[in-house]
């Protein structure tokens, strides 16, 4: 009797993990939309400004690609409407004069990155009860599902948070 509790509660467990995970994630998607739409911006405009604001150096329209999982032509129109605004200007790569580097306007895109920070700050505030081990742990878990989400859909998803 005691395994049949044991693997009732383990299901009830997991089918709350998969509704606040469920839950999660369309919170977090609407809570990006709400702020891009706040900003006149497209979803993935300011994707893209997030990403860069996170990046220590440039990015080339190559990485941006790769992380924001969009066509080089998306990516092409992305850079002109950004550029087109304001917030970031192209550069020649020094170390490959033959490719390009993209570089934020921290001035011009101010105004979009402090949603975009303010968004980023509740995030770090909701893991602050958190222990080492138990934001490895989360790490993991996440790291698990993603894997398994690339799996299913046949590569690897961007990482544009």
């Amino acid at each position: 009797m005691s395994d049949a509790k044991s693997d009732a509660k383990r299901h009830a467990q997991l089918v709350q993990v998969g509704t606040a995970m469920r839950r999660m994630l369309l919170s977090v998607e609407n809570a990006r939309l709400h702020a891009a739409r706040t900003q006149h911006l497209h979803p993935t405009d300011f994707a893209c400004l997030g990403l860069l604001a996170r990046s220590p150096a440039p990015l080339s329209p190559k990485d941006i690609i790769l992380q924001l999982d969009l066509s080089s032509g998306s990516v092409t129109a992305l850079l002109d409407r950004l550029e087109s605004a304001g917030y970031i200007t192209r550069m020649a790569n020094p170390e490959d004069r033959r490719s390009l580097l993209v570089v934020l306007d921290k001035v011009a895109a101010a105004e979009p990155m402090k949603s975009y920070q303010k968004i980023e700050q509740s995030y770090r505030d909701a893991t602050a009860g958190f222990s080492t081990e138990e934001l490895a742990m989360i790490s993991e878990f996440l790291e698990r599902m993603a894997r398994l989400a690339d799996g299913m859909s046949g590569g690897p998803t961007s990482t544009t948070n």
